[in-house]
């Protein structure tokens, strides 16, 4: 018979009966049901004994039990923990979770007690800071001494921060591990408190940041050598935000531009503004291609410093792009072309004026050859007057005799004194006055015939067929006085019918240059020299060669590659400028070869 106590008990309890079997108070059927569900041996279990059971409700509900058994008389409390254990449970689960990903993403952790002293370290943190468990015997001074001497102050810091305002700090710092070796550590350290609120520990965890420090390092260093690289080149950049509008430029940009940093905010409407007018549809349509095609695009363009000074720019542009391969960015660098472009404009002013100044000479170079072509016409005039002189002296001499003759034979047959013999010696007169007025007559007319064809060819390029003997012998005969008196003789060597379609007047210069510079230049004043033309038809006929030659002093053999060179002479000294030179390009219709 149960005891009535028993049954009012105001927590779930057990009853052992003299049969040996368990019942429960009116409390624990009412939670759990009967007492069949509870282990069999639990009826024999001693006062004091504490056991923990798993059996279900009145629904089947699995539930943790925790049994105490006490008497005599044997009688047990229940204890339903099921929510203890399953947090307990969730608890492990959860640290074991929060284990492997320390494991997993290499984080260790550490604990220092405020009150002990004691400082714990997972093997994780070992592996972070590089050093064996036993490296730490000390506690809390073994980390200290590890760390960097200039982060020290900074993790001294970080604690008081966290001490003194419980709240979570981030620090960076470095140490030195087993092998000397420097390592970045980042590290959280954040408060725990007590169930009073009372500070107890300091928890931290870290990581190692050696990688990615280093790698930032590098990346500065590699930043400031091409910052270096812009300041030593000159390069200004500049970089603008398709969608916040932010443009930015670097000192040097500022530079390029002429503007002051301290005055001048780079905005794109700025840029704008101190654009040249005629540059900025094409800047525009520059900014158009890189977004519409997104590809590098070159530009050149100018700028208006605040001077009012022009300025020459030479900028790339290229896109950039976020991870998704949008475009963000418009970045370009730039450098100042100013005075490579003010060296263009000179170079190009002074080609117009080397070009003028070419012009100029050839104007003047044709003017002087002219000059030349009308000298020696002058000196073809002087020289057939001279030749004219002495048939026309003889034939107004003969014309003279024979009026003379002619006037006395009319007197005498006026007053009829004629005789026949007066009449025979005036016949005979007047027959041999006829031969010599018809010989210099005829003499005059070949030299003025000759003066008419030479002096036409030498002042035009009039291109006709002429036999080279007759017209180089015309061309010496207008010589004629200039050989005569230099006492010299020239021989011509030529076929008669050695006939040719060219330009006489070209042949008649180079021939009366050839033979002046032989007179004048190649002989000794004491010598009696020889010139010899030699003009003759080569095996194929296809070429006509002139050999000039004479028995004279020769020429430098410096001044041979120079004999063909405008205006070249030997004689500049005597008052010779050159002009009797010989051009290839006189030989248009045929080639020739002079020697």
């Amino acid at each position: 018979m149960p005891n009535p106590l028993f049954n009012v008990l105001p927590v779930p309890a057990l009853m052992r009966g003299d049969d040996g079997q368990l019942r429960g108070n009116r409390c624990f059927l009412a939670r759990y049901g009967s007492a069949d569900a509870m282990p069999a041996d639990l009826a024999d279990a001693r006062p004091g004994t504490v056991q923990e059971v798993s059996t279900g409700t009145g629904t089947g509900e699995p539930r943790d039990l925790l049994i105490r058994v006490g008497g005599p008389p044997w009688i047990a409390t229940v204890e339903d923990v099921t929510d203890q254990r399953r947090t307990a449970r969730s608890l492990d689960l959860a640290t074991e979770k929060l284990e492997e990903a320390y494991h997993t993403a290499k984080l260790g952790y550490w604990e220092y007690g405020i009150r002990s002293g004691e400082l714990m370290l997972t093997d994780a943190a070992l592996a972070v800071l590089g050093h064996g468990r036993d490296r730490f015997d000390q506690g809390f001074d073994a980390l200290l001494g590890i760390l960097h001497p200039d982060d020290r102050p900074r993790f001294g810091n970080m604690l008081e921060s966290v001490v003194d305002n419980p709240k979570r700090v981030y620090v960076e710092y470095r140490v030195h591990d087993g092998d000397g070796r420097v390592r970045y550590v980042s590290s959280s350290c954040a408060p725990r408190l007590d169930t009073d609120g009372r500070l107890t520990h300091v928890f931290g965890v870290m990581m190692d940041s050696t990688e990615r420090a280093e790698a930032a390092a590098q990346l500065e260093a590699a930043k400031q050598r091409l910052e270096e690289a812009y300041r030593t080149g000159h390069l200004g950049y500049w970089e603008y935000g398709i969608h916040s509008g932010t443009l930015v430029w670097n000192r040097e940009a500022f530079g390029i531009y002429g503007q002051d940093p301290e005055r001048f905010e780079p905005t794109f409407d700025g840029l704008l503004d101190i654009l040249h007018p005629d540059d900025r549809l094409s800047f525009g349509n520059m900014l158009e291609s890189v977004i519409g095609n997104s590809k590098r695009v070159y530009v050149e363009y100018r700028v208006i410093d605040p001077a009012g000074e022009v300025r020459y720019v030479s900028s790339s542009c290229a896109p950039r792009f976020d991870l998704d391969g949008r475009l963000t960015h418009l970045f370009g660098v730039m450098l100042d072309t100013t005075e490579r472009a003010r060296a263009a404009d000179a170079l190009r002013a002074a080609k117009d004026r080397v070009e003028q100044a070419y012009r100029d000479l050839q104007d003047a170079q044709d003017s002087l050859v002219q000059t030349e072509k009308m000298a020696s016409l002058g000196q073809l005039v002087a020289g057939v007057a001279h030749e004219v002189n002495g048939p026309v002296g003889v034939a107004l001499t003969t014309a003279s005799h024979l009026l003379s003759r002619a006037e006395d034979v009319k007197r005498q047959f006026a007053a009829n004194a004629l005789t026949r013999s007066a009449l025979a010696g005036f016949l005979e007169v007047a027959q041999e006055a006829g031969q010599l007025l018809v010989g210099n007559t005829e003499r005059i007319a070949s030299l003025v015939h000759m003066f008419k064809q030479v002096a036409a060819d030498q002042t035009g390029d009039e291109r006709r067929t002429f036999y080279l003997r007759e017209y180089t012998e015309d061309v010496l005969l207008s010589l004629h006085t200039q050989i005569g008196s230099s006492g010299h003789r020239v021989e011509l060597i030529c076929p008669e019918a050695l006939q040719l379609e060219s330009f006489p007047g070209a042949f008649a210069r180079v021939l009366t240059h050839l033979v002046r510079n032989a007179l004048m230049h190649a002989f000794r004043p004491e010598q009696s020299g020889r010139i010899v033309i030699d003009i003759h038809a080569d095996d194929g006929d296809d070429w006509i060669e002139v050999v000039h030659s004479d028995d004279g002093q020769g020429i430098l053999e410096a001044d041979l590659p120079r004999i063909f060179d405008p205006f070249f002479t030997t004689a500049r000294h005597a008052g010779c400028v050159g002009l009797a030179c010989i051009s290839p390009t006189i030989w248009r219709p045929r080639r020739w070869a002079v020697s």
